[in-house]
């Protein structure tokens, strides 16, 4: 049986029982083996205390004797105490004294080697004009290297200007002697001579002035190999052969230098960045681009070339200092700058030169003049598809701002010219006051032309917001592309900070999803052709009506006598002018016979309100244009009806039943007649002397006035 459970910190009474009825199954032998156990401790503990209590006494002695040290022992460190704080004050003065003495040890140290320094300076001086005799490079490197060691101890000689001076001169000397040395070594890779004269510039304190007889020399190089590419013809075929060069030369060098310079990567990325540098470069991007008809297509082409290039060196030299590759970033996108920051520029030009391509006018027929149109607003739509996308992979998306006003601005004149488009349709048509018809074609055929113009201006709309959306989807979509060697620079930043502000927040407006659109203004502004071509369609149908009604006011139908044989029907010229509104829908029949939605986004953005009898709230659509021409043509027929200048009994009642037919027909195109036409019906059908009665109130004064002066018989 385990007895140790009952050490344990968690022991559990009920658990152990159980366990131990387990193992044993009589409860009593459990119980006289736990009593056998508490005796046995019991006995234990008994033991334990006597032995304790007997301990006691001897512990009591010996912390006595532990505390009586310890005060011994306190006593005796206050005299050692005491003893070093005396000796302490009677060495004070000897200490200072001694530390005085080093001091002037250490001086006369310094001044006996400023002595020696000065002597070996005025040897050296001598001995190296001899070395100069005898052409001794090594000697004499040497000795400057020594010379410039002692003179940085004379600095407080009156003459130490006049030596420094002379130091100069002597390093002067020596560099001219070396310089077409260096030329020549530089050339032709002699890595043996270039170990020396390293050596030998080292010692001179000159390392800079050796790495720029490098630099020269291999710049001249580089720009001899630039100047014959230049020649072979225009830079997009040599621009990759002039960076495979630069690529080129900064593998030899690289290997060549690795066993001269200790610093030999960084003196070679400094090579390439003056290579890189090249102003001449600079001038044969520009004339090339600005030669270009396709200005923007040809700096792509150009930057794809370039990234190659940086791509390939960037790999090179990931591991470089960032200050280093920071420069030779920058010398391998400045040539490219200038065109990068004017690419909205770029892309105005570019677009306007092809708005001016674009047929825009009237032609023989209006079918013809509106196909034109059609193909010209795809064109346009096309030419702006790929700015945006182009934007982003050329600049990241930090010129947005100026591209997007470039579209808008191509958006504006192509506005300007469909405005222009539909005026000239207005005049060929003879809608136009003053107009003479130049379209000699079916009605009908006009009618379904202006209709399509309706519809092509709406499928242009729709193109533009699809554009729009294509745009902002290409935008978050985007992921900052180029290679490592610029991406990492804040070119847009240094730049124009301002600018910069401005296109990230753009771009993180349209990437979060806060700002929705980019061609707001377009979509605005395009609201108002629209408009305009609603207008064409229903003085289109209105110049019908006013033909139809021309002269109506003056027939002698309206005057006959009394006692003539008088027939209610209507007059032809009112047939005739229901016959037309009631064709009106099956002319319309087939732009909605199928769903259109240029046609329904047209008509959703017409304005009806300033049309007669037209609510400021109604949704566009079929109906809605139809209710308008209906509206429009009653208010051309009250028009004509209020030029009549009398109205006998008989005329009284042909005009209305004439009233009566176009009301008629107006039920039948379910289009609510407007008020003054139910106002003129009700007067004419009323007694002259009950037109101004209590009941005609509501109609408006001058109606009552105009036809009760109709309808009064001749003094």
């Amino acid at each position: 049986m385990d007895y140790s459970k009952f050490n344990d910190d968690d022991f559990d009474l009920k658990k152990w029982v159980n366990g131990a009825l387990q193992s044993e199954q009589n409860p009593n032998t459990l119980v006289m083996k736990l009593q056998l156990l508490m005796q046995e401790v019991n006995g234990s503990l008994e033991e334990s205390t006597a032995n304790l209590l007997s301990d006691i006494p001897r512990v009591v002695t010996e912390i006595q004797g532990l505390s009586n040290e310890a005060v011994l022992l306190r006593n005796q460190m206050n005299l050692v105490k005491s003893d070093i704080s005396k000796v302490q004050q009677d060495t004070v003065e000897s200490m200072s004294t001694v530390v005085q003495l080093d001091k002037i040890k250490d001086r006369m140290l310094v001044t006996e080697r400023k002595l020696k320094q000065a002597d070996n300076w005025c040897v050296l001086n001598d001995q190296i004009d001899l070395l100069f005799e005898e052409q001794d490079l090594e000697g004499i490197s040497e000795k400057l290297g020594e010379m410039r060691d002692a003179l940085a101890g004379l600095a407080n000689l009156p003459d130490y200007t006049d030596r420094c001076d002379r130091l100069n001169n002597l390093s002067n000397r020596l560099e001219a002697i070396l310089s077409p040395k260096l030329i020549s070594t530089f050339n032709n890779d002699k890595s043996e001579e270039a170990r020396l004269y390293y050596k030998i510039f080292s010692e001179m304190g000159r390392q800079g002035e050796l790495y720029n007889y490098y630099h020269r020399t291999h710049k001249t190089n580089s720009q001899k190999q630039f100047n014959t590419l230049r020649t072979t013809g225009s830079v997009d075929t040599w621009l990759h052969g002039f960076y495979s060069s630069v690529l080129e030369l900064y593998h030899a060098q690289l290997s060549w230098t690795s066993g001269i310079y200790t610093d030999h990567t960084a003196v070679v990325l400094s090579l390439i960045t003056l290579c890189l540098d090249n102003t001449d470069l600079q001038h044969e991007i520009s004339n090339f681009l600005s030669d270009s008809q396709k200005p923007v297509l040809a700096l792509q082409t150009l930057l794809d070339i370039m990234y190659r290039f940086a791509n390939s060196l960037g790999r090179e030299v990931s591991e470089i200092d960032n200050e280093i590759t920071e420069k030779l970033g920058k010398s391998i996108v400045s040539p490219y700058i200038r065109h990068l920051t004017s690419l909205g520029d770029k892309v105005k030009s570019s677009l306007l030169r092809n708005v001016h391509s674009l047929a825009m006018r009237v032609k023989r027929t209006s079918s013809d003049s509106v196909s034109e149109l059609h193909a010209s607003t795809k064109r346009v739509v096309a030419h702006v598809k790929d700015c945006i996308p182009q934007c982003l992979d050329l600049t990241n998306g930090f010129t947005l701002v100026d591209v997007v006003s470039a579209i808008e601005f191509y958006f504006d004149l192509l506005v300007e010219k469909i405005n222009t488009f539909i005026r000239e349709m207005r005049a060929a048509f003879g809608v136009e006051i003053g107009s003479q018809v130049t379209f000699q074609e079916d009605h009908w055929v006009g009618f379904q032309s202006c209709f399509k113009l309706f519809q092509v201006l709406g499928e242009c709309y729709t193109d533009i917001k699809c554009l729009e959306t294509e745009c902002i989807d290409t935008v978050k979509k985007h992921e900052i592309k180029g290679p490592v060697l610029i991406t990492k620079l804040d070119i847009w930043l240094e730049l124009d900070p301002i600018k910069h502000a401005s296109n990230k927040a753009l771009l993180d407006s349209l990437v979060d999803g806060s700002k929705t659109t980019l061609f707001d203004k377009t979509l605005e502004l395009f609201e108002k052709p629209i408009n305009n071509c609603n207008k064409l369609c229903v003085d289109f149908v209105l110049s019908h009506v006013k033909s139809a009604l021309s002269g109506v006011h003056l027939s002698e139908e309206w005057v006959v006598d009394e006692g003539a044989v008088f027939s209610p029907s209507p007059l032809s010229y009112i047939t005739n002018l229901g016959d037309y509104l009631l064709l009106l829908p099956q002319q319309l029949e087939p732009f909605f016979t199928d769903e259109n939605i240029p046609l329904d986004t047209a008509l959703r953005l017409v304005d009806f309100s300033p049309f007669p009898g037209m609510a400021q709230d109604v949704e566009g659509d079929a109906f809605a244009w139809l209710t308008c021409v209906c509206q429009s043509t009653m208010f051309t027929i009250v028009e004509m009806i209020l030029k009549i200048h009398r109205l006998s009994g008989a005329g009284c009642k042909q005009l209305t039943a004439d009233v009566a037919y176009i009301s008629n027909v107006m039920g039948a195109l379910e289009v609510p007649l407007s008020r003054d036409v139910v106002d003129i019906s009700r007067l004419l059908s009323l007694p002259i002397d009950q037109i101004d009665s209590a009941e005609t109130q509501s109609i408006p004064k001058y109606l009552r006035g105009k036809i009760s002066a109709m309808r009064r018989p001749p003094y």
